[in-house]
């Protein structure tokens, strides 16, 4: 069986906007001609891939394994158009890079820009995500790297650590007035904003530890937990190596243990890296042997 491109867009688009009218215009085509293609696509693949309602298109079981084929495609295609475009630029390849929003840290940049000074004319393609989206465009092979935080299952991955942080709560002097290290027991009485990533961490020791804390805010972006504490809403629950977007924040490291993450650089093991990929890849383990991460 062959599947056209073409009509691996139109499916993976109808799966995303729900409807097939919705689909023609993201991808600026008329209705009916998406609606034959899709037909074809049913018949090659011998198998219903939609199950049509009044008001949406789900899938059904095989048109979810078709989604997940087509999007590893998809993503293929799209890499290989960017990477012929860059060497007609005059640039030597690219680097797909998965970067979560919590990784501000020196040891990213030193890395970033030792590779960059080896290798000037290498472009850089970075996707944004929380780790668990990285992870899953690293399986489907849109990005070749991902900078992510433990805890992740480490299952056919290599890593390196970059840093290892503690947990930090910062916020505005008039939420917090208490100076050193401080434990989740010392906040019982401050309005906390927590970064969901850390949620389930932070209520199992506060039942282990037989804490009471006041949530105020949970949100999915440890750059939205600094923005309403800096508002002074309550005081963010977020790994160190964040607080450098805003250094007027007050900050105190929490002294639980169990509360510490590292940033982490990783590849699929098995999976072979383009040349640029590979040597980022390479000055990152290089330099966590210096510092003993590695």
């Amino acid at each position: 069986m062959a599947i056209d491109i073409r009509k691996l867009q139109y499916f993976a688009a109808v799966v995303e906007e729900e409807t097939i009218s919705a689909a023609a215009r993201k991808l600026h085509v008329s209705q009916p001609p998406m609606s034959a293609q899709l037909r074809q696509l049913e018949e090659e693949c011998g198998t219903r891939l939609f199950e049509r309602g009044a008001r949406r298109i789900t899938l059904t079981e095989a048109g979810r394994v078709l989604y997940r084929y087509a999007q590893q495609i998809l993503d293929l295609e799209n890499a290989a158009q960017s990477d012929l475009a860059n060497l007609e630029a005059g640039k030597k390849g690219a680097v797909r890079l998965g970067l979560i929003s919590s990784c501000d840290c020196d040891e990213l940049w030193a890395g970033i820009s030792a590779y960059h000074a080896e290798c000037p004319d290498v472009a850089f393609e970075i996707r944004e995500g929380n780790t668990f989206s990285l992870l899953d465009e690293l399986e489907r092979g849109s990005i070749e790297l991902a900078v992510i935080r433990t805890p992740f299952s480490g299952g056919g991955l290599e890593r390196t650590v970059l840093r290892t942080d503690p947990m930090c709560i910062a916020g505005t002097e008039a939420v917090l007035r208490q100076a050193g290290c401080i434990s989740l027991r010392d906040l019982a009485d401050v309005p906390l904003i927590v970064y969901r990533r850390w949620e389930k961490e932070i209520r199992e020791v506060c039942a282990r530890e037989d804490v009471r804390i006041n949530v105020a805010c949970i949100c999915d972006d440890a750059r939205t937990s600094l923005a309403w504490a800096r508002e002074g809403i309550g005081a963010a629950a977020v790994p160190a190596s964040i607080l450098r977007i805003m250094p007027d924040l007050k900050k105190w490291e929490l002294c639980e243990e169990d509360l510490r993450s590292s940033i982490c650089i990783v590849r699929k093991k098995n999976r072979e890296l383009t040349e640029s990929a590979r040597r980022l890849f390479g000055i990152f383990k290089e330099s966590a042997k210096k510092t003993g991460q590695g």
